[in-house]
């Protein structure tokens, strides 16, 4: 007997792996995993070949490191490795199905919170895993979300801007000691109706710089967003709201996830985990689904978020109207809440036209039996507005600004500090 994923601490500290996966004689079973750099394309035109092929030897000694003993890992060019599993042990189907997806996804992650150091500096890599069970193809582990690279020399440029902009980021998501500055802090803004009742705050993350001051988030979440790692921010983002659910009982909280982070289901395991041992904590979570960047693998997602759902957490599609949010993602996703974009809002207090379109968005929301939240309320006279078009719910400065201040604590005064988060 021996333990599948033993020895995978060492270059994925930041994530604690007990997949309990047992290899075991089992015949003549065939188990075929072909892990693939998904972002090797990416790294050969912004860094060149060398680097790219010093990497891939890199991603084999690491998985030789926590491979059972025996297995091969072979190098195929393009940033192809394939594990050879001829070893006269194999595992048990039922155990392989359960398991080892989720030890995939571990993989994954940590991989990616593990920059390879090369000449030209630490780079992260994204790491896609095909695998198959008796020749029976799995669904792929962890799909990679980044957009091709434009043409051109702007565009290399930019990936290894944005490249070095998220490496110096990470190691704050990694961080277990309080005394260092933190990764970013959480400001919180309320959905409210007009007689005062809240809906949920919903947490807005702003990153610290290194003396603990905020920044504008555009630059570090559009960075992540090319790159397609914007799964690191958002599974710390939600972990870090999990942490306050399970403080208080009585709050409801809503968290931002984009819609690429969904379609890499198997990196969410750890936080599913907690919110299956806690349904009440589940209840009062909502996942804004944030649609700035589609998700390369809508299948994925869309089988995340019933998942989701089943755990007992309710979904919203954020900013519905503009930009990947649509008439189609409402069919797909039956969102508990659907959230109206601002522009709508806006464009209505001109009157005419505009007025009567936000009317048809406001009812065309209802009618997919969701809680209707309007964003962007500044002025009285858009409350009123928005009243008149029969949507209950609504979020703006006009109600409240976002603040570190947690009105839901005992002490109204307490104040989220710029948080340590891990994912």
């Amino acid at each position: 007997m021996m333990q599948f994923g033993r020895g995978l601490m060492p270059y994925g500290a930041a994530v604690a792996f007990t997949p309990g996966l047992v290899v075991r004689p089992h015949g003549t079973a065939s188990l075929g995993l072909r892990v693939q750099i998904a972002n090797d394309a990416h790294i050969r035109r912004a860094w060149g070949p060398a680097i790219a092929e010093k990497i891939a030897a890199e991603m084999r000694r690491r998985l030789m490191a926590v491979l059972p003993g025996g297995c091969r890992v072979l190098c195929e060019g393009g940033g192809g490795l394939a594990v050879d599993f001829h070893l006269g042990e194999w595992p048990d189907d039922g155990v392989v199905d359960a398991m080892l997806p989720t030890w995939l996804g571990h993989l994954c992650a940590a991989t990616l919170l593990d920059p390879v150091a090369t000449d030209a500096g630490l780079i992260c890599v994204w790491l896609s895993v095909d695998w198959s069970l008796e020749g029976q193809a799995r669904a792929r582990i962890c799909p990679f979300q980044g957009a091709p690279m434009a043409d051109g020399r702007d565009a290399e440029a930019l990936y290894r801007a944005d490249m070095q902009r998220v490496v110096a980021f990470l190691p704050s998501l990694m961080r277990s000691d309080d005394s260092v500055e933190a990764a970013f802090a959480l400001h919180w803004q309320p959905v409210v109706d007009r007689s005062g009742g809240i809906l949920f705050h919903e947490a807005l993350c702003r990153p610290c710089d290194d003396d603990g001051a905020i920044q504008p988030p555009e630059p570090l979440l559009l960075a992540l967003e090319r790159l397609g790692f914007v799964s690191l921010l958002d599974q710390a983002v939600v972990s870090a709201v999990i942490d306050e659910l399970e403080a208080v009982a009585e709050v409801s909280l809503a968290v931002n996830v984009s819609a690429q982070s969904l379609a890499c289901a198997g990196s969410w395991s750890e936080l599913c985990e907690r919110l299956i041992r806690r349904p009440d904590v589940a209840r009062r979570l909502v996942w804004e689904i944030t649609e700035t960047a589609l998700a390369s693998d809508m299948d994925q997602a869309t089988a995340f978020i019933a998942v989701i759902k089943d755990m007992g957490c309710r979904v919203a599609v954020d900013d519905f109207g503009v930009g990947f949010a649509s008439i189609r993602q409402l069919l797909i996703f039956s969102p508990d809440i659907i959230k109206i974009d601002r522009l709508f809002l806006e464009r209505a207090t001109q009157g005419g036209r505009d007025a009567v379109i936000f009317r048809q968005m406001v009812e065309l929301a209802r009618s997919f039996g969701a809680e209707v939240v309007v964003e962007g309320i500044e002025t009285r006279a858009q409350a009123d507005l928005v009243d008149a078009a029969g949507a209950v719910w609504q979020q703006g400065y006009f109600h409240a600004r976002p603040s570190s201040a947690m009105p839901w604590r005992r002490n109204p005064d307490d104040r989220t500090a710029c948080l340590v988060v891990r994912p």
